[in-house]
């Protein structure tokens, strides 16, 4: 798991070069990637975790640094801040004329941050460096992951990480943060893999505690976007070899936990997630019948709030059944109108361009790959989820893009052979 196997611009600096406030500024982003899962630990008045206190302190040293990208997208970059524009303030003026101004205030800051400070903190930076934060970031997850283990073996009844019916929500504190991010580090593995950045063995290290965090969140979502997320990587490649032999060990997989599964598979993911997979029954896949229902609500109330949405935390609060819903796409049109989902749609569309500018260049075509995989699964995990200015899931989605427009090469022809 060595830095030389990535090819560098011999302009660039390595990660372990600079002076010492440089040192400081890469060792506090290298930290606050790692601690960007955790949300567990911050703070309880607002949602201000360890994670962002120390990307904080990263922002004021790159400042004394003089090293903040200002364009971190490259010639994206207006793009990307007139789409978060839009967004923000679809948000703060349904905030101002139907909701709360106060809690607007905080919701755009929270996108802010997310949106704004996170992409120049992580976007432009040398291809060394940010391949090693993607590292950071995958084994960062494996260290979720192992720990909610650890703890379903030795304290399963501890309510800090387990959530009343027996579901994982470890330091990520969601159960369906616990799958979806799961979904993410086994991808994030399976690229560093094929990109000869760590070996077989470390891989099936890694990698085994992160599928069994999977098993332990018993997220229906989630194990369908890690399904998505392995099948798009080697389908964005483009080898008809591997997606054939994903398909085949796609097939063995779901005959051995179709027929064996209650042998080994853990007791919360059997009755949340593997009765529906036998049975084709969706009133056994948790609580999919409750979130169509705030869908259908959510649609009836976009017809009064198309232009101007209700402000942000106001749905939960104005719905029938007490809850926002839990799809992104909708929860903004909802709250922000249409301002705030064409906001959306352009933060999403600005990272499809940075990943096919990677993607058509075949020194680039990894990079790429890792891209439009991991927007594979957030544009579908986002129609299970509310908000997404939580570093936790912001982090991991800039990543890629930052290995994109890093000038990472790969000369080697690294994909491995799996056969």
């Amino acid at each position: 798991m060595t830095l030389s196997a990535i090819p560098v611009s011999p302009h660039r600096s390595p990660v372990r070069s600079g002076t010492a406030s440089q040192e400081l500024e890469r060792l506090l982003v290298i930290v606050a990637v790692f601690l960007s899962p955790m949300t567990y630990l911050r703070t309880d008045f607002v949602f201000v975790t360890l994670s962002d206190l120390v990307a904080c302190v990263a922002f004021v040293v790159m400042i004394a640094n003089r090293r903040i990208p200002l364009r971190p997208f490259a010639d994206m970059t207006s793009f990307w801040l007139v789409s978060v524009l839009l967004l923000c303030g679809g948000l703060i003026v349904g905030s101002l004329i139907s909701g709360d101004p106060l809690t607007g205030a905080v919701g755009v800051g929270q996108y802010g941050f997310s949106l704004v400070l996170m992409p120049m903190l992580l976007l432009g930076r040398p291809a060394r460096e940010t391949m090693f934060l993607c590292k950071v970031m995958a084994f960062s997850l494996v260290f979720v992951m192992l720990h909610g283990v650890l703890y379903s073996v030795f304290s399963p009844d501890d309510a800090r990480f387990f959530s009343r019916n027996g579901r994982l929500t470890g330091l990520i504190e969601r159960e369906n943060g616990v799958g979806l991010l799961a979904g993410v580090g086994l991808v994030y593995l399976i690229w560093l893999y094929f990109t000869s950045q760590i070996s077989g063995i470390v891989f099936a290290a890694a990698a085994a505690p992160v599928a069994y965090g999977l098993l332990l969140s018993a997220s229906n979502s989630g194990f369908i976007v890690s399904v998505l997320g392995i099948f798009g990587i080697s389908f964005f490649y483009g080898s008809a070899k591997h997606i054939l032999v994903f398909i085949a060990v796609a097939v063995v997989g779901l005959a051995v936990l179709f027929f064996f599964g209650e042998y080994f598979l853990p007791e919360v993911f059997q009755e949340r997630v593997y009765g529906a997979l036998t049975t084709g029954d969706s009133s056994e896949a948790g609580t999919f019948d409750g979130r169509m229902l705030l869908i259908r609500e959510a649609i009836v109330m976009i017809d009064r709030s198309i232009w101007v949405g209700v402000g942000v935390d106001q749905h939960r609060l104005i719905s029938q059944l007490g809850a926002p819903v839990h799809n992104t796409y909708l929860l903004l049109f909802s709250e922000g109108g249409v301002v705030s989902l064409l906001g959306l749609v352009g933060v999403l569309l600005t990272l499809v361009f940075v990943g096919w500018r990677a993607f058509s260049n075949p020194e680039t075509r990894w990079a790429g790959v890792l891209m439009f995989t991991i927007l594979l699964m957030f544009g579908f995990a986002l129609n299970g989820v509310t908000h997404i200015y939580g570093r936790f899931l912001c982090v991991p989605l800039l990543l890629p893009a930052a290995i994109c427009l890093s000038g990472f090469r790969d000369h080697r022809q690294p994909m491995r052979e799996v056969m």
